[in-house]
């Protein structure tokens, strides 16, 4: 009777509440586990109990260059006409091109324009320059013909005015004489006596003529002189003003700028290392994503996530000296070498972890300080072909 009287369904609701009760007790003692193999949240591995808690600490790590890896952009707004063979893993000089830019013909016909408005400046400027080079030769000849003329027309103005004084004294002389003879036994006619002052009297005016005319010689070459010289400031003030107009030098800056622009259009290697990885490709847009990322590899570091609660203890191992590191992973052939050589190499900043473990009963979301590991040039090479690898870094003070 008691068969017949059971509902449907009863076991399968009895073996359904079983196992719920085992999946809560299940993940229950995941998560007291979890917590039992973590104390404190140190990240020393808690292998060895109390003794290596105090010796050692222990963090995810990732391989990077020490100078960083460099993403190589475009500009916005332009795209990729032509690459360069730049395959990935190649040694590549800072300068080095990467690609060619589409906007590459535009920007060598600006220059070209430049180019062409500096030729015709200066045209201008060498023609402006002669045409005032002759008005000045023109003006300088034209006063030193004056000079020449002045010096001529003056000496035989003296010369002749030397002359016409000579005769007025000897007409005064003569006259003088003539008038002297009256009264004594010679009789002097009056008639005679005024033809001697008349001759007299055109000797002088000659000799004031001369002189009248000496003077306005002079005046008048002096006065041509001053002319000539106004014309030789005026061609040359004519001719720096030219000299000035002419656009040299905004025309040579303009050049050197459509050059500069020309020149960006070719995307070169802004340091000298290792490409990484090439992403961009023959018609692809420039700036939104890089065309191609390198670093120099001769320098790796070891970035390490070290728990909060790690980082006093380490900071005080530091301050007596270098802290040495070991970096170790399956994907290592060997392990690496390294030092936290100072406190510079500790973050100041506490952050979320970037560097995840594996493991399911791991934190996720871990409170960590960026520490830099910088490692032994013998391990360069081998870390410098995983960059990015996680890796594991174990601290341990100096001795």
């Amino acid at each position: 009777m008691l068969h017949a009287n059971r509902r449907p369904g009863g076991a399968s609701t009895t073996a359904l509440a079983v196992a719920a009760a085992l999946v809560v007790g299940g993940i229950a003692g995941y998560f007291l586990a979890g917590r039992a193999n973590k104390p404190g949240g140190a990240s020393d591995g808690g292998t060895n109990g109390e003794s290596a808690s105090r010796d050692r600490v222990t963090a995810l790590a990732r391989l990077q260059p020490e100078g960083g890896v460099v993403p190589v952009y475009g500009p916005p707004g332009d795209r990729i006409a032509k690459m360069y063979p730049v395959p990935t893993g190649a040694p590549l000089a800072a300068g080095a091109p990467i690609a060619e830019l589409a906007s590459r013909k535009d920007r060598l016909l600006e220059v070209q324009v430049a180019r062409t408005q500096l030729t015709e400046a200066t045209t201008a400027r060498d023609a402006s320059k002669r045409a005032g080079e002759k008005k000045i030769q023109a003006a300088e000849a034209e006063l030193n013909q004056a000079k020449a003329n002045k010096v001529s027309d003056l000496a035989a103005l003296d010369a002749k005015l030397k002359a016409v004084g000579l005769q007025a004294k000897t007409a005064a002389k003569q006259a003088e004489r003539v008038k002297g003879l009256r009264g004594k036994v010679t009789t002097v006619a009056d008639e005679d006596i005024e033809k001697v002052e008349l001759l007299q009297a055109q000797a002088d005016a000659e000799l004031a003529a001369t002189q009248a005319t000496r003077d306005k010689t002079r005046i008048t070459y002096e006065e041509t002189e001053k002319a000539a010289q106004a014309k030789i400031d005026a061609a040359k003030a004519e001719l720096e003003e030219g000299m000035a107009r002419a656009p040299i030098k905004s025309s040579e800056e303009k050049v050197a700028l459509a050059e500069q622009m020309a020149e960006m259009t070719i995307i070169k290697a802004p340091i000298s290392g290792t490409v990484l990885k090439v992403i961009g490709r023959t018609g692809q847009p420039t700036g939104v994503e890089p065309i191609l990322q390198i670093a120099d590899l001769s320098k790796m570091t070891a970035v390490a996530e070290v728990y909060e609660s790690d980082v006093e203890r380490l900071t005080g191992w530091v301050r007596s000296g270098p802290v040495a590191a070991e970096v170790t992973n399956p994907a290592l052939p060997k392990p690496l070498k390294g030092a936290v050589r100072s406190e510079s190499d500790i973050a100041r900043m506490i952050a979320r972890n970037q560097v995840f473990a594996m493991g399911p009963r791991e934190d996720a979301d871990r409170r960590v300080v960026e520490v830099v590991v910088h490692l032994d040039d013998a391990g360069a090479g081998d870390a410098g072909r995983l960059v990015g690898l996680q890796v594991t870094v174990a601290l341990t003070p100096g001795k």
